[in-house]
């Protein structure tokens, strides 16, 4: 592939077709971070802590797992190519892992171990069609900017499939024909949720493989390995690189503050802002709109202010927004909880925070594409997979580090299992609230000091470019 070629701007199909392949994602994401704690939790009646443990062990295997499947994937040689073949073989597995998760409450109430079992199967399976998928944006163009165009579909697709997913849990799925109790405390609606997401899962990622086919059979093979690296060195390799440490040491607590709020956020609204069912159908708007202003404008701000400094200024400002309305609903300064100017000013300042999130998000998965070209400099062969496979385990370790100071929190406050939100005392809804507001902060902080460190910017890319593309012109004469 000649520097031009990799650098043209891509077909709008197939950004469609490759941001499709993330829906599974999304469902995932919705599933298991927003709902599953509440559901073996308040429904099933799990202790928190076990569920966050169940949620926090099947995220470290599923991340050890990680850098495996993507040096795999990079060594798969078949006639449709490296990734294809990993997104048609576990699409239906898939699938059917995730329903079973959701279908069979009995097995999962008197199996803690098949519960493990399950929730490994759905990780490992969703990271053996996610990395080869993501790892695409590496071979697909070599440009800064049409690989932000890349990864801004990809968010946007899985944003919107987890938004499907939770805006019909809370719409519809679990929504109760009772006024006084809450449809997320009812069993009855999981199971169609469930069956709902995998036939989501099934449908996205084999039409994500087969839009992309063509374009990807029409690609030049990879470089050779110049001796034949082992998986372990490359992945050694990876975990060396300056410039990976410093992303994966950012983006691990960006990730662990988009994994706290989410996972905390059918608490928060149940226990501390005290939302009806109607009013919690709403808030899917408020992430709908965070995902389209996220997807507007962390294109324009890569360009003018870089993705570095794009991720640091995003992820401070969402914790500062993020912190404002448990600080004035603590101190008074907030409307009547429950009533409909609660509800707005917090779906509001939600969307606001979540807006900075999601930006910073982008922009750290973005990031990762650049490091491969700055690796084949220096050793001379690509490892997309590697890369993307280990910083997709950051992001595992991140939502481990979420989830498992949710649930600490959770159990800490007194929401040990089944208990109504007029039950709980208000002095225990107070100290949540400082608790989470002040972690906002903490973890943006900590994001903001660890992304500072990365040194690739678009004029030491496209340096790179250059050099890469001098190689290629002078291989023929060596």
């Amino acid at each position: 592939m000649t520097a031009t070629a990799s650098t043209a701007p891509l077909p709008t199909r197939i950004k469609l077709a490759h941001g499709l392949g993330s829906v599974t994602m999304g469902v995932k994401e919705a599933g298991l971070t927003t709902f599953f704690m509440i559901y073996y939790n308040q429904v099933l009646g799990f202790d928190p802590r076990v569920v966050s443990l169940v949620l926090i062990g099947a995220m470290l295997i599923d991340a050890l797992v990680d850098p495996l499947i993507g040096r795999l994937s990079d060594a798969t040689r078949t006639r449709l190519g490296r990734r294809l073949p990993w997104l048609y073989g576990a699409a239906l597995p898939m699938a059917i892992a995730w329903a079973l998760l959701w279908v069979s409450p009995d097995v999962a109430r008197h199996s803690t171990l098949g519960l493990i079992l399950n929730v490994v199967a759905v990780r490992v399976l969703v990271s053996a069609c996610e990395i080869p998928s993501v790892s695409l944006v590496a071979e697909l163009t070599r440009d800064y900017d049409e690989r932000t165009t890349l990864m801004r579909f990809r968010f946007l697709f899985g944003w919107l499939g987890g938004l499907a997913a939770t805006a019909l849990a809370y719409g519809y799925f679990l929504k109760s024909d009772d006024p006084a109790r809450s449809g997320l405390l009812d069993p009855s609606g999981y199971a169609a949720f469930g069956l709902f997401g995998a036939t989501l899962i099934l449908v996205s990622t084999l039409g994500s493989a087969a839009g992309q086919q063509r374009r990807i059979l029409a690609l030049p093979p990879p470089p050779v390995q110049a001796h034949g690296s082992s998986m372990l060195t490359d992945i050694a390799l990876a975990f060396r690189n300056p410039a990976f440490i410093a992303l994966a040491s950012g983006a691990l607590f960006v990730v662990t503050g988009y994994a706290t709020t989410i996972a905390a956020t059918n608490y928060t609204m149940l226990y501390i802002w005290r939302l009806s069912d109607d009013q919690l159908a709403l808030y899917p708007i408020g992430l709908a709109v965070a995902v389209f202003g996220a997807f507007a404008a962390v294109g324009l701000a890569h360009r003018r202010f870089g993705k570095r400094d794009t991720a640091i200024a995003a992820v401070l400002f969402s914790g500062v927004v993020a912190f404002l309305p448990y600080a004035a609903r603590n101190l008074g300064w907030w409307p009547e909880l429950g009533g409909w100017p609660s509800m707005v000013l917090l779906l509001t300042l939600q969307t606001i925070s979540l807006f900075g999130l999601v930006v910073g998000h982008i922009s750290c998965s973005s990031m990762v594409a650049e490091i491969v070209e700055a690796h084949e400099i220096e050793h001379g062969t690509r490892i997309e997979g590697v890369f993307f496979a280990g910083y997709l385990m950051t992001q595992k370790f991140g939502q481990a580090l979420g989830i498992f100071t949710v649930g600490q929190l959770v159990a800490y406050v007194g929401l040990g299992e089944r208990v109504r939100p007029d039950d709980w005392p208000a002095s225990a809804a107070a100290t949540m609230g400082w608790i989470f507001a002040g972690l906002m902060i903490l973890i943006a902080i900590m994001a903001a000091a660890g992304l500072r460190r990365y040194a690739i910017d678009r004029a030491g890319h496209e340096a790179r470019l250059a050099a890469l593309a001098d190689r290629i012109d002078e291989a023929p004469r060596s």
